[in-house]
């Protein structure tokens, strides 16, 4: 059921906190009270002392940062926190007063409210979120305004202006999510979060890819239910020698088909994944989902590589999937002499290595990657040694189908050995992928 977010803001505060639970974020009761008793205490005219003093009390990790903003902002857009406080009239946003605040050291959620309030459309039919952020932007002239700020200040420095921009879009996007969910109520942050899902990874901003890597395990756990229940339900072919036993019963009529009793089958998978580059975080996303859906696999290797090959199955338990691209990269070998992709010498390896003695007929490889050789030898003929002695073999590739066989993607030489080829470009067609595998 949706919360609406409306209320005090110590209805506010509980509202945010259920929320936070149920993107996967432990936050006990005595935390959530814990945290409408610091509201007591800050100047909640002071959105920055408000949002310390919540997330102090209910987040543990930093990883758990990322939802925090993003259901702070829900919660608590700085029109919902200014307006019943000082009762100041909301105003129009002149060209020269998006200037002057952006230029100035004061808080920007009075000029994003005014803003959403001009351009985003929010009177008229309402579209998704980023249609209408979209329409701030453009009608602001978003683009042009670190031009516009360094002209009217010329002794700010770029990268404080560029800052001073962020925190605008960021409140701007905030403020519509708020506008919209007081229209629909707020859903939970993984219903609400439909474009996170459709987020290109190779696309995506680091705050983005953060947002991403909190809900990839709620939506694991979910998706592994699916697969169960799927599992459970799955008919066996049809038994003819008990169907005409049960048949005599009726005169020889087979009136009940019988139906063998389905083995449970759960492959051993071997997920071989390519961290160059821009590719790195969609590889850790395919880890992280495969790891969670441990129940059904029998047994799950991990590796990576870029111009070398190594097993990080150990490595990814002792950190709970909590590490970074960078550090898979200086604490493996996956980075050989060179440093750029080599997928004919990391399949020649992992085929010597790993494919020649351990894979079986049970085993199915999962190779995650973009293909793109770099111009050097595409190892062809040791994938489809792989092929030919495992169950099964599908590729992951996060670049839009259309690209795939340009410039030195060799694709299509690939997939003459893989059972089945994905574009996985975003959460949505990843969960896809492997609700198909299996």
């Amino acid at each position: 059921m949706s919360a609406q977010a409306t209320g005090t803001i110590a209805d506010r505060t509980v509202q945010l906190g259920r929320a936070l639970q149920a993107a996967g974020v432990n936050v006990s009761l005595s935390e959530i009270i814990d945290a409408a008793r610091a509201i007591t205490q800050v100047d909640l005219g002071e959105r920055a002392e408000l949002r310390t003093a919540l997330r102090s009390t209910m987040v543990k990790h930093a990883r758990h940062h990322p939802t925090f903003e993003l259901a702070f902002d829900r919660y608590f857009p700085a029109r919902i926190v200014r307006d019943p406080l000082d009762g100041t009239p909301r105003t129009t946003a002149t060209d020269d007063d998006l200037v002057r605040e952006l230029a100035s050291d004061g808080g920007l959620g009075a000029i994003a409210a005014a803003l959403v309030d001009e351009y985003a459309g929010l009177d008229g039919d309402l579209r998704t979120e980023k249609h209408h952020v979209q329409r701030v932007f453009l009608g602001a002239d978003i683009a042009r305004l670190m031009s516009r700020v360094r002209i009217a200040d010329p002794d700010m420095s770029p990268a404080m202006i560029r800052a001073r921009v962020d925190e605008l879009k960021r409140l701007i996007g905030a403020d519509v999510r708020a506008q919209i969910d007081s229209r629909f109520g707020v859903m939970d942050l993984l219903g609400v979060e439909e474009d996170l899902h459709d987020v290109d990874f190779l696309e995506a901003s680091r705050a983005e890819l953060d947002q991403m890597r909190d809900v990839i395990r709620p939506i694991a756990r979910t998706l592994a239910a699916r697969l169960a229940k799927r599992r459970q339900h799955r008919i066996g072919r049809v038994n003819m020698r008990r169907t005409m036993r049960r048949s005599l019963a009726s005169g020889g009529v087979p009136l009940d088909v019988l139906h063998d009793r389905p083995r449970a089958h759960k492959p051993e998978l071997f997920v071989v994944c390519d961290i160059s580059g821009s590719v790195a975080d969609f590889s850790l996303f395919t880890l992280t989902l495969m790891s969670a859906l441990s129940a059904e696999i029998a047994r799950t290797r991990s590796f990576v590589f870029v111009d070398d090959v190594d097993e990080v199955t150990d490595l990814l338990a002792a950190t709970s999937h909590g590490i970074e691209p960078w550090q898979l990269l200086r604490n493996t070998r996956a980075v050989g002499a060179e440093g750029h992709s080599d997928y004919g010498a990391v399949l020649e390896r992992f085929w010597r290595e790993v494919g020649d003695p351990e894979l079986h007929r049970t085993s199915t490889v999962i190779v995650t990657g973009d293909a793109r050789t770099n111009h050097k030898s595409s190892g062809e003929e040791w994938l489809g040694r792989l092929a030919e002695k495992a169950r099964r073999v599908y590729w992951l590739n996060p670049e839009p189908r259309s690209e795939w066989d340009t410039h030195d993607s060799e694709m299509s030489t690939y997939a003459k050995h893989c059972s089945a080829t994905f574009e996985v470009r975003n959460l949505r067609q990843l969960v896809a992928a492997v609700e198909h595998l299996f």
